[in-house]
């Protein structure tokens, strides 16, 4: 659950509140001008959120990569570098302006 207070009150109740945060393990949003500001959470909240965002990034590159491998099944694989290695080029080409992306 997470409890909203305004930026005043974070300011007059600091402490108490960052005692809340961890103790009580209670998220808090902070308000500035009736709007939606901040929040603060504990490190151990912070860092479930965090492994969760990259378990979620890292399933999601895993199944990319596998749909890359059935689809490429093939492919010889010296076929395959020289396609990286001119999709590269042509990548360097275009952030360093010397063509045009929606051209080549």
């Amino acid at each position: 659950m997470t409890a909203t207070i305004s930026l005043s009150q974070l300011k007059q109740r600091t402490g108490a509140i960052l005692n809340q945060v961890v103790t009580q393990r209670q998220d808090v949003m902070i308000e500035r001008y009736g709007q939606e500001y901040a929040i603060i959470m504990s490190v151990e909240r912070y860092q479930s959120l965090v492994d969760a965002a990259q378990a979620r990034v890292r399933e999601r590159f895993l199944k990319a990569q596998q749909e890359v491998y059935q689809a490429t099944s093939d492919i010889a694989a010296s076929e395959i570098d020289a396609l990286i290695a001119e999709s590269i080029q042509e990548s360097r080409q275009q952030r360093a302006g010397l063509t045009d992306a929606n051209n080549s």
